[in-house]
Parts: structure tokens; C-alpha cells; sequence
């Protein structure tokens, strides 16, 4: 894209028209009240992830603080346990996909916001709101930050079963069982619903890195609207 501004209607259309033989994108940012911004441009670093990025360290704060007082601080101060351990993986696999739902939720909530305010106004001629205006603005690295919040917590998850607590356990309950001379029995229904719940999740995980490939300029140029809805809606 090329900024054009300009108080000279015909002189901008002018440089509008060499920027589309150059092959270029004119986008027209309107009088030379705007130069200023223009150029400032490349000064800028990721001004569009600033809210994206600051919204996730405060809830990561959040709720990282939350689970520490939870798993850690309370067993600790009632049951003499330490658990500090779990900071490394366990808070953060709790963390990470909780962060990755609520992002994905603002991603949508800023669209359904709109559209009732333009039901309410009886119009879709009129500005939103700058504070919603911003929101939708941001809503790509929203999203992309959300999945990446996803990415980690499948990571954490596949390293699970090496984790020396786990493996701790599943020794304690192997020799409690060959103490007590019984084995128990494998529940089907409980194998069931755990195998189920990781095959949606892999789905989920999958309908979202798609979801993401697409938001990306250079794939959502080669996909046409009808396409990139369809994607959407899933």
C-alpha cells in the first residue's frame, strides 16, 4: 500500500494513478493534516500488537497469581505441602489454553458489538465508536496471539507424561496395587471420555492453526470472500 494525502483532489489522483501503473495500492489517508502520521509510520514498532500483547500479559498476571494462590499457596499454608513445583507446567498448562479462549472470544465479541449498535442506530453509515473502532482494528493479532497462547499449551501437554511427578505417581499407584494383591479393572467409560476429549482437542487445535494460516494477508489475497467465510463459520 501507498499513503496519498493531499488538499489537491486532482493532484493526488494524479500520484493515485502512477502508484497503480508501479503496480502498487494508493490508500487515500486523506488531507495534509495526516502527513505527519505518514511519516511517522516507520517509527512505529507493531503499534497494532501493543493492545494484543499488554491485554495478554495482564491476564497471564492474572491468572498465573490465581493458580499460584490455589495449588500452591494454600496447599502449603493448610496442608504443609509444597507443590512449587507445579509453576513450571502444571499453572502453565492451565494458563495457556484459558488465555487461548479468551482471546479467541474478543476476537468475535468486537463484530457482534457492532452489529448491535448498528441495529440500534438503524444504520451502518456512521463511525463506531474509537474504542471498539481500535478493537477491530487488533482483532487479526488477537487471534494470532490466541493461537499461539494454543501452540503452547499442546507443547506442554505432549511433554505430560515425562514429567517426574507423573511418573512418581503412576509408580505409587503400581506398587500400591501389587501390595494389596488387586488390580483395577480399566473403566471404559472413563477411557472413553478421555479419548474422546483429546480427539476434540486435537480437532480444535487443528480448525484453529487453519483459522490462522488464513487470517494472514498473503493467504487470505489468494481465498475469495465466500471462502474465507467458510472458514470463519467453522
Amino acid at each position: 500500500q501507498v499513503f496519498v494525502c493531499g488538499d489537491d483532489m486532482e493532484a493526488k489522483q494524479k500520484v493515485m494513478d502512477i502508484a497503480r501503473a508501479l503496480g502498487l495500492t494508493p490508500l487515500d489517508k486523506g488531507s495534509l493534516l495526516a502527513a505527519q502520521e505518514i511519516e511517522n509510520y516507520p517509527l512505529q514498532l507493531f503499534p497494532m500488537w501493543k493492545f494484543p500483547i499488554l491485554l495478554s500479559f495482564g491476564l497471564t498476571a492474572f491468572f498465573f497469581f490465581y493458580c499460584l494462590i490455589r495449588d500452591i499457596i494454600y496447599p502449603y499454608v493448610y496442608d504443609k505441602e509444597d507443590f512449587s513445583f507445579f509453576i513450571a507446567i502444571s499453572i502453565a498448562n492451565r494458563i495457556c489454553p484459558t488465555l487461548a479462549l479468551i482471546l479467541l472470544a474478543l476476537v468475535y465479541l468486537p463484530g457482534v458489538l457492532a452489529a448491535i449498535i448498528q441495529l440500534y442506530r438503524g444504520t451502518k453509515y456512521r463511525r463506531f465508536p474509537d474504542w471498539l473502532d481500535k478493537w477491530m482494528l487488533c482483532r487479526k493479532q488477537l487471534g494470532l496471539v490466541a493461537l499461539a497462547f494454543a501452540s503452547l499449551h499442546v507443547l506442554y501437554t505432549l511433554v505430560i507424561p515425562i514429567r517426574s511427578f507423573v511418573r512418581w505417581r503412576i509408580s505409587s499407584q503400581t506398587v500400591s496395587q501389587a501390595l494389596n494383591n488387586r488390580t483395577e479393572p480399566l473403566n471404559n467409560t472413563n477411557a472413553w471420555l478421555s479419548d474422546s476429549y483429546l480427539a476434540l482437542g486435537i480437532l480444535g487445535f487443528f480448525l484453529f492453526v487453519v483459522l490462522g494460516i488464513t487470517s494472514l494477508p498473503s493467504v487470505s489475497n489468494t481465498v475469495n470472500w465466500r471462502e474465507f467465510r467458510f472458514v470463519q463459520v467453522r
